[in-house]
């Protein structure tokens, strides 16, 4: 099957801050019939595996060694890549990126994600999140939340998964963050992981 040239993410809309830690927010990342294909794909698909660790528990699965429909190949392509890699790297100051992983993320009523930071020592240092919860309300839980450290009352901010944003941000020792128990809901994400090289 060929792939498709085209990036089908935009990411113009983007605001960065630094407190508690680097990040960025955009809205409208995808055009309507992809966000549209994506999310009835996700619904249905039975490519979903269930991961249970100490701190989180979620649905899962590698996006990009999975077997998408054809007009959704373009989330996974080099064009799609590159405006990703751009726009973190004009976000953080970083010369270059490789990427690590592709992996989409839902998490449904009861899963909850612990406080963590995802650093590993350098191994992965960058991550760009696109939210696909069309029919999320405050209701349904599933906030993302930013902390100022490793304390459950020390929290900085919370950012709601409204349906096609975007959330990326710069992995380090001080990236806390963590995601609110989903109540009555499906929550669709799908996360890129980059190492700065």
């Amino acid at each position: 099957m060929k792939m498709q040239k085209f990036s089908c993410i935009n990411l113009s809309a983007c605001e960065t801050e630094s407190v508690p830690f680097p990040h960025l927010c955009c809205s409208s990342v995808l055009d309507s019939s992809i966000e549209n294909e994506l999310y009835d794909w996700f619904e249905h698909t039975n490519e979903w595996s269930l991961t249970e660790e100490d701190f989180y528990t979620q649905y899962e699965f590698i996006l990009s060694t999975s077997t998408l429909p054809e007009n959704l190949n373009c989330l996974i392509n080099d064009d799609t890549i590159e405006t990703i890699q751009t726009a973190l790297k004009n976000s953080f100051g970083v010369k270059s990126l490789e990427t690590i992983s592709i992996v989409a993320h839902k998490l449904v009523h009861g899963h909850t994600i612990g406080i963590h930071n995802d650093y590993i020592n350098g191994e992965e240092t960058h991550r760009l999140v696109i939210q696909l919860n069309p029919h999320w309300n405050a209701a349904n839980g599933g906030f993302l939340m930013l902390f100022n450290s490793h304390k459950a009352e020390d929290v900085s901010k919370l950012i709601q998964p409204i349906n096609n944003s975007a959330f990326g941000f710069e992995i380090s020792d001080k990236s806390y963050h963590a995601v609110s128990t989903v109540r009555n809901f499906s929550r669709y994400s799908i996360v890129y992981t980059f190492k700065a090289i």
